[in-house]
């Protein structure tokens, strides 16, 4: 395979599981708005945190002088200078794809074109909250249509791999720097700080795509601790940071099946590196604290995210 092509095809999946991960975000806060209907709530929730997850927060001042509702929702879902919005994300996608329209399903391109679009025809100025949020499901819909082609009509070879490295990766990027932020946040003190509490952490399952699936296997105790275990270790789970990283290491062996050489033995190395990272059967093992753990995490797919390139030959490494 080219070069060309297997890093278009890695920085398409890459885009479209950040775009995904940015809307999962806003639609859980929005949802939580319009379900409260609480202005109070509202304005404790610090909407920082979304910029935190997934965008640079020093860019982020540099163009806005408050941080709230509109101008978080603006820059990490519309704005064309931030490198990582969700309009941002689209349309390298989309970029990729159109240069390896013979590579990936027909099927594939059409509904990243069409999302494209839909995204430039959205009138982002005075557009309510439910407006927003119809927007925002609409997107991970169409999320889940690039998914579902790719699970059902890509052939497991060469250009699944490099797609399976995108997404996993910034799957596993995402879900460590998200726990690593939320899991920091002080909850304020008041009469219904319990419920606050469950109604809290049920927003990081919802945005991490865990909540039924953790409900099914502990009912209803939400348990700040149990929760990051959870989405960390649990082998079942499709979204947990161990599912995830033995995905990469299944596109790897796919892709090395004459077995690991001189050229291949880095990433090799790197990959079983973060596999052990998420292979205790709790954080209780791990002798760091849980921020330098979550900073070790983000630190190591880091490092394979360079591997990758370096070993593929991928061309100039791009913005993690």
């Amino acid at each position: 395979m080219l070069s060309r092509v297997a890093d278009s095809l890695y920085w398409l999946s890459l885009n479209m599981e950040r775009a995904d991960n940015i809307t999962k975000l806003l639609s859980v806060r929005l949802v939580s708005i319009l379900e409260n209907n609480n202005q109070k709530i509202e304005g404790e929730d610090n909407w920082e945190d979304l910029v935190k997850i997934s965008g640079d927060i020093t860019h982020f001042y540099g163009s806005y002088s408050e941080c709230n509702r509109s101008s978080v929702i603006q820059y990490i879902a519309f704005s064309k200078k931030n490198a990582s919005s969700i309009n941002s994300c689209i349309s390298i996608a989309r970029e990729n794809a159109k240069g390896i329209r013979e590579i990936i399903p027909i099927e594939l391109w059409e509904v990243i074109n069409d999302l494209y679009l839909k995204i430039r025809a959205f009138p982002v100025k005075d557009v309510t909250i439910e407006q927003l949020n119809d927007f925002f499901q609409m997107i991970l819909e169409k999320s889940f249509q690039f998914q579902g082609i790719i699970t059902g009509l890509m052939p497991r070879g060469e250009s699944y791999s490099f797609i399976m490295f995108g997404k996993h990766l910034e799957r596993l990027r995402k879900l460590s720097r998200t726990l690593d932020v939320y899991y920091h946040k002080k909850i304020s003190a008041r009469d219904n700080k319990d419920s606050i509490n469950y109604h809290y952490w049920s927003a990081v399952l919802n945005t991490l795509g865990g909540y039924e699936s953790y409900l099914q296997k502990y009912h209803a105790f939400i348990e700040p601790i149990q929760v990051i275990n959870y989405l960390i270790f649990d082998e079942s789970l499709p979204r947990s940071a161990n599912f995830n990283v033995k995905r990469l290491l299944y596109a790897f062996e796919k892709l090395e099946r004459d077995g690991v050489n001189r050229y291949t033995e880095g990433l090799h190395n790197k990959l079983h590196g973060l596999l052990n990272e998420v292979s205790y059967e709790s954080l209780d093992h791990s002798s760091l604290a849980i921020h330098d753990y979550f900073q070790k995490l983000q630190q190591l797919c880091d490092d394979v995210g360079i591997a990758i390139m370096d070993t593929y030959y991928l061309g100039e490494i791009k913005s993690l």
